[in-house]
């Protein structure tokens, strides 16, 4: 070879060698250029190593599957404990140590294996989860005391160890998913009771009988259901996006008085507008500023929703907004309480062609459609509308603000979609009996009155059992139902209207005509009262006593309580029904209970005829004469209609 072939030879390997040097370099800075961080300083490029991140090491790479497969292979075929590891790609060890039985073959954990066993853990399980069904559950604290007295009667632990701690509840509740510590909904007694199997399943046979009478099946336009929803003024702050670390405060208007607002709508999605009732004395127009159209109100002393304040709903709001009118018959579905419940509402229901449908009592939880899916997104959206409210102005919320932030509300909470959906879940339409979910009926299971055989059949089948923690588990719900039991038989049962309402229409004759002999039966011992305290006021104004002394209630020992020489009930005169059915159809239902020195001496009654028979609430102002300290309504009973401080009065009688 000659130099110059030489010479180029080398010239060419150095350009090779250099070039794969480049590539090199190249290659790791293209691999490694996630952990370098380049910055540039005066001119020039400076690498800065990051530290890399050890890769987490994985343990248990291979599936149960994998280990059971290799664990059989050794024991049926006879395959040595290192090539079935290898044939099946599973730790050696691992199966030598199923293999001699040192570890359960289902273990699929590291470490000691748990204190109780899989089956056992399973039966555990699923007393929690009755427990939780029923309204009763159990905390950490008590399950982990449970879970040691369990260890124990099973002994595999003793009574001088300590209990388990929190750490075992934490492995327990990973090795069952399925469980989740969670902050229950609180439910009363009394719907946790009422809301059983049968009370449910009567409440949909009476249904279906009203909806076949009626030919309502197909008409969801017809079908309505109205319910009171009580706002306050100090709202309840909605979630907010704060920092970590600390826990926000948001300001609030502060204890406040309540406005009811009377919420309808149908099966078929048409809202009827709110009405609205405030607490005071004088309804104003400024309370009902920023109102939607169609919406109205009124007062009354506390701002809750009375009878007369519901007959007046049903005849001046109610039947405005009703789709196609009264021509044919309306389905009006209400909860049981006392403000729906009178004859007045009864009576003109039945002339109007509306029929009243009183839900099953205490069950609106589940069966009404407004308490389901309506008034628990218009509280949520109140809530924001009113944290919006406090942050754009520079004052709190007052009673003027209420019907605007109500309003926006209800028209979002109300739609069609949320009307439809409700009247759906509630099983009305389309018509489903069996919609209820049985976990909703689950705790009344636990609060049913059981006799004695029933307890004692109950005893022997578990004395039966040789399994002992089907004991430990069955001893306890035992337990818990014998409890219930015992207070539903301690409480004795009253003649309440609801008794006869619930679930019922009661515009239909039969159950109109029992409401009206309950009332009845209610109001003679008031009548009876009455006419005693007038015969013991006549007696001790002819004796020279004062009326208010022979008012007087005596006291009266237990012993001589039942030996009273006053005259009995046989002495009363019979009950006129005619006067009794006027009475129950006015609006002032305390007038019998008044004694006769409280009434007017010009009209003999506490409230005026022109106020009963006005459909909306009229105060009456009084004046009592100055000789003989009677009352007299003003402006009704004499042409005074003020009397000022410092002016003499006598009534008729004294003039």
């Amino acid at each position: 070879m000659s130099d110059c072939e030489s010479s180029e030879h080398s010239v060419s390997s150095e350009n090779n060698s250099s070039t794969v040097k480049d590539v090199q370099e190249s290659d790791v800075t293209s691999r490694d250029y996630k952990h370098v961080n380049i910055s540039v300083k005066e001119g020039a490029l400076e690498k800065e190593e990051i530290p890399k991140k050890k890769p987490k090491i994985k343990f248990r790479q291979y599936s149960p599957t994998r280990l059971i497969n290799a664990y059989l292979a050794v024991k049926e075929k006879g395959t040595s404990v290192r090539k079935a590891a290898k044939q099946y790609n599973v730790p050696t060890q691992t199966l030598r140590d199923r293999v001699k039985g040192k570890v359960d073959l289902e273990k699929v954990t590291m470490g000691p294996a748990p204190l109780l066993g899989q089956e056992e853990e399973a039966m555990l399980v699923s007393h929690l989860k009755a427990m939780a069904s029923f309204g009763y559950g159990y905390t950490r604290k008590e399950v982990t005391n449970m879970a040691s007295d369990y260890a124990i009667q099973l002994h595999k632990r003793t009574k001088q160890q300590k209990p388990l701690t929190l750490k075992w509840f934490r492995g327990f509740m990973k090795r069952w998913p399925d469980l989740k510590v969670v902050k229950p909904r609180a439910l009363e007694y009394q719907r946790a009771k009422s809301s059983n199997p049968g009370n449910v399943q009567r409440y949909f046979v009476e249904l279906s009988s009203i909806l076949t009478k009626y030919n309502l099946f197909d008409k969801p336009h017809r079908i309505f259901n109205v319910d009171e929803k009580g706002i306050t003024l100090n709202h309840a702050p909605p979630h907010v996006v704060s920092g970590t670390g600390d826990t926000p405060q948001a300001v609030t208007t502060g204890k406040s008085s309540t406005v009811t607002i009377l919420g309808c709508g149908s099966a078929s999605g048409v809202a009827i507008p709110p009405y609205f009732v405030f607490p005071g004395m004088r309804m104003r127009s400024e309370l009902m500023e920023g109102s939607t159209p169609g919406a109205a109100g009124d007062v009354t002393e506390s701002g809750w929703s009375n009878s007369v304040i519901f007959l007046q709903y049903l005849q001046s709001h109610f039947v405005h907004y009703v789709p196609g009118g009264l021509d044919e018959p309306v389905l009006l579905l209400l909860d049981g309480h006392r403000s729906h419940v009178s004859v007045a509402a009864v009576e003109w229901a039945k002339e109007h062609n509306i029929v009243l449908h009183v839900l099953p009592a205490h069950t609106s939880h589940i069966l009404q459609p407004m308490d389901v899916g309506c008034y628990g997104p218009l509280q949520k959206i109140y809530n924001n509308l009113c944290h919006q409210k406090m942050r754009a102005t520079s004052t709190v919320i007052t009673k003027q603000d209420i019907c605007a932030l109500v309003c926006q509300a209800y028209s979002k909470a109300l739609s069609a979609q949320n009307l439809q959906s409700a009247f759906r879940k509630c099983g009305i339409y389309p018509f489903n009996a069996d919609v209820v979910p049985a976990e909703a009926l689950a705790p009344s299971s636990v609060l049913i009155q059981r006799n004695e055989e029933e307890d004692k059949s109950d005893s022997d089948m578990d004395a039966d059992e040789n399994n002992n923690s089907q004991d430990f588990f069955a001893e306890r719900t035992r337990e818990l139902v014998r409890i219930k039991s015992e207070g539903l038989k301690a409480k004795k049962e009253r003649k309440t209207l609801s008794k006869i309402t619930s679930g019922r229409a009661i515009t239909e004759p039969e159950v109109s005509a029992k409401i009206m002999e309950h009332v009845s039966a209610a109001a003679a011992p008031k009548q009876r009262k009455n006419i005693k305290n007038q015969t013991l006021s006549t007696t001790s104004t002819k004796n020279g006593k004062s009326p208010k002394c022979g008012n007087k209630k005596r006291k009266t020992s237990p012993q001589t309580k039942g030996h009273s020489q006053e005259p009995g009930p046989s002495n009363v005169q019979p009950i006129d029904n005619t006067s009794l059915r006027q009475y129950f159809l006015s609006e002032d239902s305390e007038d019998i209970s008044i004694s006769e020195e409280e009434l007017c001496c010009i009209c003999k009654m506490f409230t005026p005829h022109a106020v009963r028979n006005s459909t909306s609430l009229i105060f009456v102002k009084w004046v009592q004469c100055d000789k003989c300290r009677h009352w007299v309504h003003l402006n009704y009973c004499t042409d005074i209609r003020v009397v000022r401080i410092g002016d003499h009065y006598l009534c008729p009688h004294c003039k």
